[in-house]
């Protein structure tokens, strides 16, 4: 595309200096070389491949076509040549060929009249002036010519150019959108990148194209209004909150989408609010992407994109799978270490205030690729607020207002239901925090494998199914937790098994009614973190190799 304009600047110059070099040629025919457009002209013509061999002529047809007369200087013997016939070629070509006069050779070119180039007349002067030619050099170009040709040149450089320019604004519009994202996803993760844990194995800019455990975490790019390059795909959750689906970017990327409805925007700008403005990068906690509002048919919808995870929450895969007491230790930990690190203030640069989930059970617990687990859903989080000057009676101020009846019914602690909450102390949030992970542990050991070898485990079953509806109200749940003090019961299998009769004790702490007696996140981290070592030290030695065996799939 940029070779032609060069080309034909090239041609141009030569036609502007050849008509500069024969300007002292004689020229007894210029009045013929106005040329004037006639057709159907037939020519003299001297045995060329287009001339009629009886009658010596050939014919022009075309306006851009012309009768032309050569002499030219031999150069190795000094004779003149005289050639004739018809230019044929294109006008270009033409210019070329009739303006190409110079030292050694001389052309005229016309289409007056038939044999309008049979000259012999003045042969005889035109060979004079060959012949007086001592070189082939071409004439000295004058200044007019070198004038023309800088002007012809500068036009042609700067067509050129804009050529150019116009195809680098065209490239650099179609990938404006792209780069400017770029720009903004790295912007957005340097706002956030604060205590990345020591031993996480996920890059903050990785390469891979979805996100999640299945092939990373935060997406290559993630642009400015995503929801109208996310295609959805297939409904993955369905809660209080609204809907959550399985979708993709830019039509490769797998990312989740959680969609509000536009009527419960106050639970979307909490949950946005909570992982834009605190530090939760960490492996246990599900990894934020971006938020944005989309309208549908007039309808406006509120969505937050994170990380994918294919094997779904806790509650979906203990109802496919069952568990091995390692992989149960696995998750258990991995579940109480993202808990730990909601609860932990953390004072440096980029500070970290306490929080407390609220709404803690297997339905917002994820599953890893590697088994490993991730707290997701902090719609309904609380943050500890401190201030500069501490009151010894207060030293703490919850940042929301009061609300003794958070979360889903089946999980809330006795002093929920009974409305003994002390909402001025954020310790007591954290405390029903580990009553529900309680429960979320009981379920898991209904799961857990006795042995790797037996598939011994009981049917999944929810906290206090066998004596409570799908529904329970605040009133049932109140009745049965805070009356009749009912708590999940263990199965009989566990008192042949340390570990799974271990891990029932830790939850029968989780549970207890007074939330000053339950352990604090921080005990039960280091209690299951021994217990993972322990068994990772077997499996080391050779013992027990079966007990590190993937799940069974229903």
């Amino acid at each position: 595309m940029i070779k032609q304009p060069f080309i034909l600047a090239i041609l141009i110059s030569s036609v502007v200096l050849n008509q500069g070099n024969h300007d002292d040629i004689i020229s007894p025919f210029d009045d013929d070389n106005s040329i004037q457009q006639n057709i159907n002209i037939t020519c003299f013509c001297t045995g060329d491949a287009q001339c009629d061999l009886q009658s010596s002529t050939c014919q022009i047809t075309h306006p851009d076509h012309a009768c032309y007369e050569a002499w030219e200087k031999s150069f190795h013997d000094n004779t003149i040549d005289v050639t004739a016939g018809c230019v044929s070629n294109t006008y270009l070509w033409r210019q070329l060929w009739c303006n190409g006069n110079k030292s050694d050779r001389y052309v005229i070119c016309c289409t007056g009249n038939d044999y309008c180039n049979d000259r012999d007349a003045y042969s005889s002067d035109i060979r004079k002036q060959l012949s007086s030619s001592s070189n082939f050099n071409y004439k000295p170009v004058n200044l007019l010519v070198i004038y023309k040709l800088f002007i012809v040149t500068v036009c042609i450089v700067m067509i050129s150019c804009l050529i150019l320019f116009i195809l680098f604004r065209i490239k650099r519009k179609k990938n404006f959108s792209l780069n400017q994202t770029e720009s903004n996803l790295k912007r957005h993760l340097l706002k956030y990148k604060c205590l990345q844990p020591k031993h996480s194995t996920i890059d903050i800019y990785p390469d891979n194209e979805s996100i999640g455990s299945d092939r990373g975490s935060i997406p290559d790019l993630v642009p400015i209004r995503f929801p109208n390059q996310v295609t959805l795909d297939k409904k993955i959750g369905v809660g209080g909150f609204g809907r959550v689906y399985s979708g993709k970017w830019m039509n490769k990327t797998v990312i989740a989408i959680k969609v509000f409805p536009a009527h419960d925007e106050p639970s979307w700008q909490r949950e946005v609010f909570i992982y834009e403005t605190f530090c939760l990068n960490h492996d246990n906690i599900l990894r934020f992407i971006t938020a944005d509002h989309i309208d549908v048919s007039g309808y406006t919808e509120h969505w937050i994109a994170t990380e994918y995870h294919s094997n779904g929450s806790v509650y979906d895969y203990l109802h496919n799978h069952t568990i091995t007491i390692p992989i149960m230790i696995k998750m258990m930990h991995s579940i109480v270490s993202g808990l730990f690190h909601l609860h932990t203030p953390i004072d440096s640069a980029r500070a970290k205030v306490s929080l407390a989930h609220r709404d803690l059970k297997t339905k917002n617990i994820l599953v890893k690729q590697d088994l490993s687990c991730c707290i997701a859903d902090l719609g309904l989080a609380v943050k500890e607020k401190r201030e500069v000057k501490i009151d010894k009676e207060n030293p703490t101020v919850i940042d929301i207002i009061a609300n003794h009846r958070a979360g889903t019914i089946r999980y809330m602690a006795p002093e929920i239901l009974n409305k003994t909450l002390n909402d001025q102390s954020f310790e007591s949030y954290k405390a029903t925090d580990l009553y529900a992970l309680g429960l979320v542990f009981w379920e898991m050991l209904r799961r857990c494998q006795t042995t790797p070898e037996e598939n011994d485990t009981d049917d999944y079953q929810l906290p206090y199914e066998d004596i409570l509806p799908n529904n329970p109200s605040l009133e049932q749940m109140h009745d049965v937790v805070c009356i009749q003090k009912f708590r999940p019961l263990p199965s009989s299998r566990w008192k042949n098994n340390s570990i799974l009769s271990y891990i029932f004790e830790q939850s029968e702490e989780l549970w207890l009614e007074n939330p000053a007696c339950r352990p604090s996140s921080c005990r039960i981290e280091t209690q299951l973190r021994d217990q993972l070592q322990s068994i990772e030290i077997i499996s080391l030695h050779g013992y027990n190799e079966q007990r590190i065996e993937s799940p069974q799939t229903i």
